[in-house]
């Protein structure tokens, strides 16, 4: 039999590198094939997860947003109860990526002109993980979240390429993403919102150093299946995780990509879905003063 991963996300975008990565190792540890599906839309994606038949046919890439979008009205219903949590492998956090020629050299000197005059940031879709982790630092630093002015994309890599050609002043991205554009030197990291400095960019401060706040937004991308799966398919499928984790080549190829990896299993990686869910309510509801840009 054939599983099919659907990956709610652009093709060879952050998300869907780290699901081919997965489900290369995870296709050797079950001995069965994966095929890699982009059904391309945070939301459209998530639902064709939740609903397809909860057999083991299916699985998916879920991220933090399942614990995002539901706060929006009209948006959808969906939340991590509509999933069966299998592990997350990559926890990662935004930074503020800017042009390598923006005249901003600081994080300090980028909320300086950011408490001036609105800001246009970019990355991902308006009710998504990026755009609420910029809120949640001009929120935590005391700057007005009005000032933000959104432009949307389908991935945050398509953010960076409008901060780039200048259609934005900052993608608030992972630096893993950024990576290429980081290495050659085409954009620069100003501030991690890590809980601690990146190994692969150990130059790049974090919140608390930078303006002695506490301000850190983890994005997790982990496998999950639709609710009700049974429970030898679950176990059959995290004990399969359970040994990619373990796998050499596994860890080596996700250090050469700058991969944060952070393993959650099975019922631990559903608290964990659940504790973040919750940490969204009072960000979501501040962000709603943040614009929305018309492209």
């Amino acid at each position: 039999m054939t599983i099919r991963l659907i990956v709610p996300y652009v093709q060879g975008g952050g998300s869907d590198q780290r699901a081919r990565l997965v489900a290369r190792y995870m296709a050797n540890h079950l001995d069965e094939p994966i095929d890699v599906v982009n059904r391309t839309g945070a939301v459209a994606g998530h639902e064709a997860i939740a609903e397809a038949p909860a057999d083991g046919s299916v699985i998916g890439l879920s991220t933090g947003e399942i614990g995002m979008m539901h706060w929006h009205e009209g948006l959808t219903k969906l939340a991590p109860h509509n999933y069966t949590a299998l592990a997350v492998p990559f926890v990662e956090s935004a930074a503020i990526i800017v042009a390598a020629d923006a005249p901003w050299h600081t994080a300090q000197d980028f909320m300086r002109e950011f408490e001036k005059r609105p800001m246009t940031g970019s990355g991902g879709p308006h009710f998504g993980i990026w755009k609420f982790a910029l809120v949640g630092l001009m929120d935590a630093i005391g700057i007005d979240t009005s000032l933000l002015e959104w432009k949307e994309t389908l991935s945050g890599e398509q953010g960076l390429e409008n901060v780039l050609a200048g259609r934005a002043d900052v993608a608030p991205i992972t630096m893993t993403d950024a990576r290429s554009m980081l290495f050659s030197g085409k954009a620069r990291a100003l501030i991690t919102m890590e809980d601690q400095r990146h190994a692969r960019f150990a130059d790049v401060p974090t919140v608390s150093e930078a303006f002695g706040v506490r301000w850190h937004v983890a994005h997790w991308r982990g496998l999950v299946a639709p609710a009700g799966l049974p429970a030898a398919a679950k176990e059959r499928f995290v004990s399969a995780l359970k040994s990619v984790a373990g796998d050499a080549g596994f860890q080596s190829e996700a250090a050469e990509n700058a991969f944060t990896v952070r393993w959650r299993f099975g019922e631990d990686f559903a608290r964990y879905m659940d504790e973040d869910d919750r940490q969204f309510g009072h960000v979501i509801r501040v962000s709603q003063g943040a614009k929305k840009c018309v492209n």
